[in-house]
Parts: C-alpha cells; sequence; structure tokens
C-alpha cells in the first residue's frame, strides 16, 4: 500500500499481545512504515509507560529517547487491568495510590499524560497518537469468565464497559480511539478461529487473530490520520 506511512516510524507501547509480534508486522507490511514496539507480557497500562516487571521479564520506563524520531505512537493495552473500577473524566492515576484506588479512566489519563511528558522533552509534539481497547476476550486460565460477564463478580464491570471507559477517555483527550471491542469482529462465535487456544486462552490470538487487529489498527490509522 502506498501512503503518506511509507518509511514513517511507528512505536507501538502494549503487552503480550504487542510483545508476540504479530499485529506490528502486519502494520508495518500494510503501510510499508518502521514499526518498533516497547512492551512486555503481563503488564498493565502504567507499566508499560513507567517501567515494571512481568511474569516473562522486565519493562524499562518509556523514555525521551525512544519517542524522539517517532510519528505515531500506538497504545494498545488494558487487558491487564481488568478488575479496576472503570471511573470517569476527572480521574488521574498517582504513584501514590494503591491498586485498589486506581480506575481505568485514571490510569489510561496517566499514561496520556506520560507519553506527552517524553514527547515534549524529545521536542516531538508533532507525534500522532492513536489509543486501541481491548478486544472481545474469552475466558483464560487467570480469569474464568469471558469478556461479557463482570469481573469481579457482582462488580458491573466488564471488557466491554473497559473499552468503553478507554474510548471516552481518548475523546476527553481529543484523541482517536480504536476500540477493538466493537470493530474486531471477535466475539462468542469467532474464539475457534481467532483465539490462542479455544476453550483454554482466548484472551491471545491465533495467526488468524492477530492479523486482523494489525489489518484493524491500520485501517484504524488510515481513517484517523490520512493515506
Amino acid at each position: 500500500m502506498d501512503t503518506r506511512w511509507v518509511d514513517k516510524n511507528i512505536l507501538c507501547l502494549g503487552d503480550s499481545l504487542t510483545e508476540a509480534g504479530i499485529w506490528p508486522a502486519r502494520l508495518q507490511e500494510n503501510l510499508r512504515c518502521n514499526v518498533r514496539t516497547h512492551c512486555k507480557g503481563g503488564l498493565g497500562m502504567k507499566d508499560i509507560v513507567d517501567g515494571g516487571k512481568g511474569p516473562v521479564g522486565e519493562l524499562k520506563p518509556l523514555t525521551e529517547a525512544l519517542v524522539k524520531d517517532v510519528d505515531l505512537i500506538i497504545f494498545y493495552a488494558g487487558y491487564n487491568d481488568r478488575g479496576l473500577a472503570d471511573g470517569g473524566f476527572g480521574d488521574l492515576y498517582s504513584p501514590m495510590e494503591d491498586r485498589a484506588n486506581r480506575t481505568i479512566a485514571g490510569t489510561l489519563q496517566y499514561c496520556i499524560n506520560r507519553i506527552y511528558e517524553e514527547l515534549e522533552r524529545a521536542d516531538n509534539l508533532g507525534c500522532k497518537v492513536q489509543i486501541v481497547t481491548p478486544h472481545c476476550v474469552g475466558k483464560y486460565q487467570y480469569i474464568k469468565v469471558d469478556g461479557y460477564h463482570e469481573y469481579p463478580e457482582g462488580s458491573g464491570r466488564t471488557v466491554k464497559s473497559l473499552a468503553k471507559t478507554m474510548e471516552n477517555v481518548s475523546v476527553e483527550n481529543n484523541l482517536p480511539c480504536c476500540n477493538l471491542w466493537e470493530q474486531s469482529g471477535i466475539n462468542k462465535h469467532t474464539w475457534k478461529v481467532y483465539g490462542a487456544n479455544p476453550g483454554l486462552d482466548e484472551v491471545h490470538c491465533s495467526q488468524a487473530g492477530y492479523e486482523l487487529i494489525g489489518d484493524i489498527i491500520t485501517g484504524a490509522v488510515i481513517k484517523n490520520f490520512g493515506l
């Protein structure tokens, strides 16, 4: 595809779904751009920007050096924040808070602020920023309910409400959001195709699932920032 993104630099921030490397590679193939990743499995949104230890290793904090020559940052996370209260406009995570007082809205707002802090240090505020939400997940060995159901039980929090909260925070920050819950076509009927291991791991994706996510994100980039 011959677009404005040919040879441009895109930095993808995320967790294990990004660390798998398949959807970023698909994005690079589609747009003929240069894709780099800053990601680690098991990390929530805050640790993706501030650094942290996951079950498979440690991620260093986001720095001005990482964003200095970047034309677009894609922030794709939220899976490992499931269970936090959704929260709403005006929430802002503070490093002094413990996890029990955090919200999805406040954590994402903190991450957006941190991204722009590093972009300002790098004198690269012209860089575009795209938020991407989780898709409709199935069951996983650590969470025995799928994305349609409440977690924790009785909380009213679902992956749908998590994704909508992320979208709302994006709008309040004048940023485009690719809501994979609504747009990916991954659902209870298609986990057998797009899930990593149907019945056991329907959070991570098959090759086809990751490639689909890469195509959806490609479309969002073109829609939001042009050819």
